[in-house]
């Protein structure tokens, strides 16, 4: 009987998180001086957090590679301008990434600088683009998109229309049969379990993944919310050019660096997170769904040990259904306002936890 290989935690698999920002705060609803509870993976949502004022942000994973890109982030907002920022993580062109991580490398942990200073190629070529899921989404780009759109008809996709116009454009131009052939090859289980994602993130799955994912890009596709997609953006032009992720939108970066120490970061799982802490909201991601029912349910025992009451707890399942209120009735399930730009997610789940 063969064994199954460890999941590789040596190096970054997220360099941006994939999981709609704006949904989550939207519905998680922080105001100042609460204690949040975030998965780290690229930072992204735990920084978030940073721009309603908590009394501390605590990031956690399993994956220590993904908490030096969290600390990497973490120091380059502290240290530098708003515009260097932007210039070294890789959102706009720049000569001098190396030049700026040598002016702040001396505030990261040893940890951190000695994974970095052995692959500085991450930092000279942009960190927001150097991630495994990154790299699988330019694989796409670079030798499928080509032979299904082009340019102009991927810029046109963005274009402001109504919502009918959108529908017209998806079904007359952009759902041709070479989309449909070459998005479900690519976004096989196999193509994406050996390129994107780890093979053994699809354990739990029992769902077709090409079919399920292209069910939910078709939806998002023919809706307005695609003109400010900036993930879209992203996957299909390699750009944040829609606009930029929450974290550093002008209108948030000044509190984000204000408040930049509030940002703790812990090694280690939810079952680790000590039961002397508590929380008034968690960021969960969706790592229900890669793990049995029996684990899951244990991951719930924890998660009532480190909330208080009325505890918002947000989750993500994209192939695998999980939810908390149906394991307990401690749980409320409550309403989620908004849509998610992340569309390939089956759902975004908030529930409350009550005494």
């Amino acid at each position: 009987m063969m064994t199954k290989k460890p999941v590789d935690f040596s190096f970054i698999r997220y360099a941006n998180c994939w999981e709609d920002t704006t949904l989550l705060i939207g519905n998680t609803l922080p105001v100042a001086n609460e204690s949040i509870l975030s998965i780290a993976s690229a930072g992204d949502n735990s920084l978030a957090y940073l721009a309603h004022g908590p009394q501390v942000v605590l990031a956690f994973d399993i994956n220590a590679t993904q908490l030096y890109l969290t600390e990497l982030k973490q120091v380059a907002i502290k240290q530098l301008a708003y515009a260097e920022v932007l210039e070294f993580l890789g959102f706009v062109d720049s000569q001098q990434r190396l030049q700026l991580f040598e002016h702040i490398q001396n505030s990261l942990s040893l940890e951190a600088l000695d994974y970095f200073r052995k692959h500085m190629s991450l930092i000279e070529n942009g960190i927001i683009h150097q991630g495994k899921f990154e790299n699988y989404f330019r694989l796409f780009r670079k030798w499928f998109l080509p032979l299904i759109h082009s340019q102009k008809t991927i810029d046109k996709l963005f274009e402001i229309k109504s919502e009918q116009e959108q529908i017209e454009f998806y079904q007359n131009t952009w759902n041709t049969w070479r989309w449909r052939l070459l998005f479900k090859a690519f976004f096989s289980k196999k193509i994406l379990g050996k390129y994107g994602r780890d093979p053994q993130f699809f354990n739990e799955n029992k769902l077709p993944v090409a079919e399920t994912i292209f069910r939910q890009a078709e939806m998002h596709l023919q809706s307005t919310a695609v003109f400010r997609n900036y993930y879209l953006d992203y996957q299909l032009r390699g750009i944040f050019n829609v606009k930029l992720p929450y974290y550093l939108m002008p209108e948030h970066f000044h509190q984000v660096k204000l408040n930049i120490d509030k940002l703790e970061l812990f090694l280690g799982g939810l079952t680790d997170i000590p039961v002397e802490r508590k929380f008034d909201i968690m960021n969960l991601s969706n790592i229900f769904e890669y793990m049995d029912e029996t684990t899951f349910k244990i991951q719930k025992d924890h998660i009532i040990k480190i909330c208080k009451p009325n505890t918002r707890i947000a989750y993500w399942n994209l192939l695998v259904k999980r939810e908390l209120n149906a394991l307990d009735i401690k749980f409320d399930k409550l309403p989620v306002i908004g849509s998610d730009l992340c569309f390939f997610y089956q759902s975004f789940n908030l529930n409350s936890f009550t005494i």
